[in-house]
């Protein structure tokens, strides 16, 4: 295995692994709105490609982004405007989902500093990648200077991973996602710079 840059021809495959991960999330909706999610997720953490790393092993099997405070993201409204001929229920559900994911990267925006990294997205499919992506992603901070890793995630997760790679919650709010009640959870990593 090794962790290289993640690279635009990644994206296809980057979408597929993540809809074999977060499969059952979506299970009940629609396979276009199970598309819309996973090609939104990746497309709207793909911001910063200093900070974005994929995991090879014949082919991708992992990938984690992160991006600064000041890393502006636009892809909502082209988003919002390829839900214009889904049913009324899957536009809802996902302009949910688009409110969740953008509020709740405001609230780490919140608590970061300018020269801190937020990682927005993190999957690995193969045993001891997991780490390997966030050695990868520590040693490109540390190396451009960087203070501080936040990340947000959700009860839905297995946020305990954190906990075990030295991340500390830092805040922890309710919110509803399309009719369901969730605690969303805010980590950070503080890093030793050389």
């Amino acid at each position: 295995m090794i962790v290289r840059n993640f690279l635009n021809s990644d994206i296809e495959k980057a979408s597929q692994i993540t809809h074999t991960v977060w499969g059952n999330l979506y299970a009940d909706e629609s396979a276009d709105l199970q598309k819309l999610i996973y090609d939104f997720t990746l497309e709207y953490y793909y911001l910063n490609k200093n900070f974005s790393f994929a995991l090879d092993d014949d082919g991708l099997c992992g990938l984690i982004f992160a991006s600064s405070k000041t890393d502006e993201n636009l892809v909502i409204d082209k988003y919002k405007n390829k839900i214009s001929s889904f049913s009324e229920k899957d536009r809802k559900i996902a302009l949910n989902l688009f409110d969740y994911v953008e509020n709740t990267g405001k609230e780490v925006k919140k608590v970061m500093n300018n020269d801190d990294l937020m990682m927005g997205l993190f999957i690995s499919r193969k045993k001891g990648g997991g780490k390997m992506l966030l050695s990868k992603l520590k040693e490109s901070a540390i190396d451009n200077g960087i203070k501080n890793i936040y990340l947000w995630t959700d009860t839905t997760c297995d946020f305990d991973y954190y906990q075990k790679n030295n991340f500390t919650l830092v805040k922890e709010f309710e919110c509803i996602v399309n009719n369901k009640k969730i605690n969303t959870l805010i980590f950070k990593k503080p890093l030793q710079n050389k």
